[in-house]
């Protein structure tokens, strides 16, 4: 039997994953889950990540969890079965507000051709504000060096990864670069520094966006019919209606998780706390 090398686990935040509309098969890999390409040229299939347990609700063959960092949140799934049942332990041992550090697989699917994210934790466990503290530094080091890699490519047309190591750069961060740079050229790199480099306070909602905020929560509180939570998708007419864009009602969405205002209760359906 032909053993397989352990996939890295990249330590990002919250907002890289839910930026991220690339996958990448591995057609060598049967069964294999595909990468994930992220916008900052991350190609990972396994993560580390902290934060904040904002939802938990375990039932006797799934437990599934809400986690927010200062960017945003993850999903995580646990199953009862042979591969999952330790990660299930391991959340049902946590409750809302413990701060936690998952390292996990990162697993995909799509409908209507957005990307939904969920992570199966391997490792979940408590930590304390030393190690938050440390993860967030290192965290934020590694997007940064990034982010200027990939400015640095992207004022080429055909940047390669040689080049950026001429450069000083790892090897890794010319790699994510060039992958960040044909696949993301677009991207608000200014905006993701700033939450990396804590100039702005990730996950606040500016003044001026006060009323939107307001809209969302109160159409979620308001709107539960038939107690299984808001549909998504009427959240989304509804905020259409009031000039929101799906952009912004995504981001009021997180951050009111975040603030412990609403949580997830299936699938893109939402209710008020």
């Amino acid at each position: 039997m032909i053993s397989r090398k352990r996939e890295f686990a990249y330590w990002v935040y919250a907002r890289e994953i839910r930026d991220s509309t690339v996958l990448e098969e591995n057609h060598e890999e049967e069964r294999a889950k595909p990468y994930v390409i992220t916008p900052l040229g991350s190609k990972i299939r396994r993560v580390l990540i902290t934060g904040r347990v904002t939802q938990k609700n375990s039932e006797e063959n799934m437990t599934k969890m809400t986690l927010a960092d200062s960017t945003g949140n993850f999903y995580l799934t646990a199953f009862s079965n042979d591969f999952g049942s330790q990660g299930k332990i391991m959340l049902d041992s946590l409750e809302p507000n413990d701060m936690v550090m998952v390292m996990g697989r990162l697993t995909t699917f799509q409908n209507e051709g957005k990307i939904y994210f969920n992570i199966n934790p391997e490792i979940a466990v408590k930590i304390d504000d030393t190690s938050l503290k440390y993860w967030n530094l290192r965290a934020s080091h590694i997007a940064r060096r990034k982010i200027f890699a990939i400015r640095a490519a992207l004022k080429s047309e055909s940047p390669t990864s040689e080049d950026l190591r001429k450069m000083g750069y790892t090897e890794e961060e010319s790699e994510c670069a060039v992958r960040a740079a044909k696949n993301y050229p677009d991207y608000n790199t200014a905006d993701m520094e700033s939450v990396a480099s804590g100039l702005q306070s990730p996950g606040a909602t500016p003044e001026g966006d006060t009323v939107h905020r307001e809209l969302v929560l109160d159409y979620v509180r308001n709107n539960d019919e038939d107690g299984r939570g808001c549909r998504y998708e009427d959240i989304l007419a509804a905020a259409t209606n009031a000039q929101i864009s799906q952009g912004e009602v995504d981001e009021i969405l997180n951050t009111l998780g975040s603030d412990g205002e609403i949580f997830e209760v299936s699938l893109k359906r939402y209710k008020a706390i």
